[in-house]
């Protein structure tokens, strides 16, 4: 058996951010789900892989935490916003996601710096990540401030979204 090289804390504290993670994630996919309702078929797109993408951070750090000889703690997740006025009010809501995450990695990266190299090392990752997700969102919802909600400029919208992303 592996000796825990993580403390209690720093295990309960990687397993909200996974939980956090896999509710981006449930965001993001019910964000995909309104954009291909709506018409939005190239943001459905961007969506699902915005959605892959924080499963996947999850998936790194329940992987950190078995590596370290701990076992993560799954817990529930509450149903995601689902129902969005315009792909404006998407764009606006990721950012709050973005945002909401990027504060709990720091927090976290903070309290780590002096008691935990490792995990500190690990979060740091993900710290530059959110950072770097919410300058992206911080930019498009910059683009969208003051377009009208008509298709037409929200189909504009969606081809800066998309391109801006490649």
């Amino acid at each position: 058996m592996k000796q825990k090289l993580l403390s209690s804390k720093v295990e309960s504290m990687l397993n909200e951010l996974i939980g956090e993670e896999l509710k981006a994630m449930y965001f993001y996919t019910a964000v995909a789900n309104w954009c291909q309702d709506a018409g939005y078929l190239r943001a459905f797109g961007f969506f699902r892989e915005e959605s892959a993408d924080e499963k996947a951070h999850s998936e790194v750090l329940q992987q950190y935490i078995l590596d370290m000889g701990c076992v993560p703690d799954l817990m529930d997740i509450e149903e995601p916003e689902s129902d969005f006025s315009s792909l404006t009010d998407v764009i606006y809501s990721a950012y709050d996601i973005e945002v909401e995450l990027g504060k709990k990695y720091a927090k976290f990266a903070q309290e780590l710096s002096s008691t935990d190299g490792l995990t500190f090392t690990k979060i740091q990752e993900f710290t530059k990540i959110q950072t770097e997700s919410i300058g992206f969102y911080g930019d498009i919802c910059s683009v969208s401030e003051g377009l009208a909600t008509s298709k037409f400029e929200q189909l504009k919208l969606e081809e800066i979204l998309v391109k801006t992303a490649k």
